[in-house]
């Protein structure tokens, strides 16, 4: 759902964050819609149920504290059902890390600062 975001991103084009929240808002509620059913039901396309730690980089783009901790709700629900090899400190600083080499320096380095202060 946000592939070709991240793909401008990192060729270098500036996204408008009214949009961008605009299409959180959309993902996060068909997210919400699929953890609220039994895994064995979640869906995999991604039109219908978006990428938790795809969720978590928009919010961390948008700078936007109450958004990251939607999108960590949502991983932390994939990683109690074993979505991820990982557990969730290690994919909120993936992902902020991989967000960080798309985006200029200084952004970067805000994004990391602000996926630090969301870490339970």
């Amino acid at each position: 759902m946000f592939t070709e975001i991240f793909s401008d991103l990192e060729q270098g084009k500036t996204q408008d964050n009214e949009m961008l929240a605009r299409r959180f808002d959309v993902a996060m509620t068909k997210k919400l819609g699929v953890v609220k059913l039994p895994p064995s039901f979640w869906m995999q396309d991604p039109k219908i149920n978006p990428r938790a730690d795809h969720l978590l980089q928009v919010a961390l783009l948008l700078g936007d504290v109450d958004r990251c901790g939607l999108a960590i709700s949502a991983l932390a629900v994939e990683v109690a059902e074993k979505r991820y090899d990982q557990p969730l400190d290690e994919i909120i600083r993936s992902s902020a890390s991989a967000l960080g080499d798309m985006v200029s320096l200084g952004e970067g380095k805000q994004i990391l600062r602000l996926a630090e202060t969301l870490i339970p």
